[in-house]
């Protein structure tokens, strides 16, 4: 028996399929657990998603397939376990057209309203290169879907070219849950936080001592004054705060509750 026949001998055994079913039960009770503990990113990256799990898919059809001409299960004596087969296969085959052709997402619809766009599932990274070409700037963009994780290897490379200068982008680290703000240094520059809430989810904002910015439509103006803004000024350890209408207050600290008289410091 030459080793072909033996290879297809492997394949088609119930043996390997006995054993088959225990790797499944056990990569999928693993997955489980590894979701809990981390996320479900790092339960695709190291099994959902790896090439091992893939080729345990492939090779559950090509014995399934082989199981029914071995074993002769077309034939209605033996329809329960060629529909068993059959079932097996077309999940399988299934999963594998939702994994590769298929997508995912979430397609928020107020009632009464229609929509034609949808949040993709998947994390998409994407770069901006900006230079010129014959003296116009141009933009190229390079983007794809990718999983990160802080317990796996997230490593990766693009090399690519623009305007024929070639350059390489490299992965460096990864910060769950990183989130844009300040970090406070002696050589820094000095700003204001602002916390609002207007559409009821808080917002931070930053505003540069010396500049005025509008937040929701309201000027707010630090250490510049600025007619019709919420001129904020900031002297001598000091604070003080002129608006353009009349509001209350209350300070967190004390709980101390006030009127904000309109076109006053205070």
């Amino acid at each position: 028996m030459n080793v072909a026949a033996k290879l297809l001998n492997l394949l088609f055994s119930t043996r390997l399929t006995a054993l088959l079913f225990v790797l499944f039960s056990l990569a999928m009770g693993i997955g489980t657990f590894v979701e809990s503990a981390h996320d479900t990113a790092t339960a695709r990256i190291w099994i959902y998603n790896a090439w091992w799990f893939e080729l345990m898919m492939l090779v559950f059809v090509v014995n399934f397939v082989g199981n029914i001409k071995r074993y002769r299960l077309l034939r209605w004596q033996k329809w329960p376990l060629l529909l068993l087969h059959i079932s097996w296969i077309l999940i399988i085959v299934g999963a594998g057209i939702t994994r590769y052709i298929g997508y995912e997402g979430v397609m928020p619809i107020r009632e009464g309203e229609q929509t034609a766009t949808f949040l993709s599932e998947k994390t998409y990274l994407s770069v901006f290169v900006d230079g010129e070409i014959n003296g116009e700037p141009r933009r190229k963009l390079l983007e794809d879907d990718m999983l990160f994780s802080a317990a796996a290897n997230n490593s990766f490379s693009w090399r690519s070219d623009f305007n024929g200068m070639p350059f390489t982008i490299d992965y460096v680290d990864f910060i769950k849950g990183a989130a844009r703000g300040l970090a406070a240094s002696p050589e820094g520059e000095f700003y204001l936080k602002i916390v609002e809430a207007g559409d009821g989810n808080r917002h931070d904002h930053y505003l540069k001592m010396g500049e005025v910015a509008s937040i929701h439509n309201i000027l707010f103006a630090f250490n510049a004054y600025t007619e019709g803004a919420i001129n904020i000024t900031f002297e001598q350890d000091a604070y003080t705060i002129e608006s353009p209408f009349s509001g209350t207050y209350l300070r967190m600290a004390d709980q101390q509750q006030g009127i904000l008289q309109a076109n006053e410091p205070q």
